[in-house]
């Protein structure tokens, strides 16, 4: 298989773009719930149970309908499943930090899972969700910003032999590695 730091310089330019695409948008997820619900598990539960029993509150927020939360859930799952989708992709070819690229991928995932449940969990379930998703909210961005900096760092930084494939080589539809 391909190593990152064996690619080519365009192709280093184009996957670090990719990755730095995938850690803003994921950190543009996180601003965006901050800014509409907080990311405080308070603020996340009235978001989508209402408040309107509180008589200190100082904004009216009544229960979400079925269609705002389930275009929340949407959202998430669109956001996180696709920012998943091309950073496992590419933890997949790094080989500088393999155990820390898993590890954190894992982390992603289950956060990426948390988020999409928490509409409907937060919603319909118990208030108590909110946690787990506060958690998720901040460590996305955390996650997705050390996977981009690790695979970034391979494949800009670290220098050494790795398998490498020559179309030129190829042996019918056996890929020979060059050394």
């Amino acid at each position: 298989m391909l190593t990152l730091h064996r690619l080519s310089t365009g192709y280093r330019v184009l996957y670090s773009g990719v990755l730095l695409f995938m850690a803003a948008g994921t950190s543009a997820h996180t601003a965006h719930q901050a800014a509409r619900t907080g990311i405080d598990p308070t603020s996340i539960a009235q978001w989508y149970r209402g408040n309107e029993g509180d008589l200190a509150a100082t904004v009216l927020l009544f229960p979400k309908s079925f269609e705002e939360v389930l275009g929340d859930a949407w959202l998430a799952i669109t956001t996180y499943a696709l920012a998943f989708l091309v950073l496992g992709a590419v933890m997949a070819r790094s080989g500088a930090a393999r155990r820390a690229g898993t590890g954190l991928l894992v982390g992603y995932g289950v956060g990426a899972g948390v988020l999409a449940a928490s509409p409907f969990l937060v919603a319909y379930g118990a208030a108590g969700w909110a946690v787990p998703a506060s958690a998720a909210l901040v460590a996305q961005p955390l996650l997705a910003a050390a996977m981009a900096g690790l695979a970034i760092w391979e494949m800009w930084a670290r220098r050494g032999r790795g398998p490498r494939f020559d179309p030129a080589r190829l042996a019918g539809r056996r890929a020979v590695p060059v050394e």
